[in-house]
């Protein structure tokens, strides 16, 4: 695309850095929180979930531009202080859309990150004011623009002067009733392909209803989604805007806990239960414990199956391959330290795990050929 000077990609892709939280790298980055900000205590309940959960940024609409005019509107100032405050006492960064000159102005000094919603996707004004700001921008994409219409608009944000723009997918219309709108998953790659800026998903929107969100959560990082934006009330029947698509905390944290699982699979990473949650309870710690702990018997479990069906494979005199377990030991060192993990756990991790399945490979071996000389010759046979 010749018009995509500065959204194009040319090199590498771009990584966007705000207060400790990179956009972009290696880790997943999650934000959550309700649609709609309705109170105080909703939003400190919504922040210490978000927070619970690993999330890094609290989302919650303070201006919302609805279908109908009937609907409900947001806050605005009153719900903009419940938002960064609540934000604030969890150590979170916070996000929220603005819709004109009038929200930007009162917003932009408040908030870590500004959104632009689909809506608004070409609103070309406003995103001429919000490129004249020192703040990351989401981008999501307009219901019914293509790609490229994408692109372009966030290119009128780089033009504009501000280099931090994050396209953000969040479904599109098509003939489709079973959802809210269609999650275009191939738009991840694509952007990824033609623009060097970060791409999170916003299954929320793209489902319209909270039994596929965790799915398309996986499915959006299995793509090459640098992030999610997901919607989380802490009582969503109650919820004045879209409730029915809205995750229960508990669904929150629960999805959160299984995101590291798809996230290793991609070479990415996602650290559920927070960091450095020095206001978190010893019993909320150990639960975090207790539920990475399980997860890492699950893994090793599956891993365990599959060196049997490897063992299988092998001619007895073959079983221990040195080679190929220096090999496995180096690389899964040079992870750990990237993710400040000792080498010398790894090491003695990995040689037990090593150990124990070769050991277990011959033994599966020496007993199928006992039980084939079995069948062969009989007790007892002449």
């Amino acid at each position: 695309m010749k018009d995509l000077k500065l959204a194009g990609l040319k090199g590498e892709h771009s990584s966007i850095e705000v207060k400790g939280v990179t956009i972009g790298g290696k880790e997943i980055i999650l934000m959550g929180g309700p649609c709609a900000v309705e109170s105080s205590i909703q939003m400190k309940q919504s922040a210490e979930t978000v927070k619970k959960a690993g999330g890094r940024i609290l989302r919650g609409g303070v201006f919302k531009p609805r279908t109908s005019p009937y609907s409900f509107q947001g806050l605005g100032r009153e719900g903009l202080n419940y938002l960064v405050q609540a934000a604030r006492e969890q150590g979170l960064l916070c996000v929220t859309e603005v819709i004109d000159a009038q929200s930007l102005e009162l917003v932009v000094d408040q908030i870590d990150i500004i959104q632009i919603g689909a809506r608004n996707m070409q609103n070309f004004e406003l995103l001429k004011m919000v490129g004249k700001i020192n703040k990351p921008i989401i981008l999501k994409r307009g219901l019914s623009a293509t790609i490229e219409e994408w692109l372009l608009a966030a290119e009128y944000i780089l033009s504009a002067g501000n280099p931090n723009v994050i396209l953000c997918e969040r479904g599109i219309r098509t003939y489709e009733p079973s959802t809210r709108n269609t999650l275009d998953l191939s738009a991840v790659g694509v952007a990824k392909e033609l623009s060097h800026l970060p791409v999170i998903v916003d299954p929320s929107h793209a489902a319209g209803r909270r039994d596929l969100i965790s799915s398309l959560s996986k499915a959006a990082i299995a793509a090459g989604a640098d992030g999610l934006l997901i919607e989380m009330h802490p009582n969503p029947a109650e919820a004045t805007s879209d409730g029915p698509q809205s995750l229960y905390p508990e669904q929150f944290v629960q999805l959160a806990r299984e995101l590291g699982i798809v996230a290793g699979s991609v070479s990415r990473v996602f650290a559920s239960g927070g960091q450095g949650d020095d206001g978190e309870t010893l019993e909320s710690l150990r639960s975090q414990i207790d539920g990475i702990d399980q997860t890492i018997i699950e893994r090793l479990a599956v891993r365990m199956q599959i060196v049997r069906k490897v063992g299988d494979q092998k001619r007895l005199d073959r079983v221990k391959d040195t080679s190929r377990e220096k090999e496995i030991i180096q690389r899964l060192v040079n992870l750990g330290t990237e993710l400040q993990l000792s080498p010398d756990l790894v090491k003695k991790i990995y040689a037990l795990i090593f150990e124990f399945s070769v050991q277990s490979q011959i033994k599966s071996k020496l007993t199928k050929e006992k039980d084939l000389e079995l069948s062969l010759y009989p007790v007892g046979s002449k």
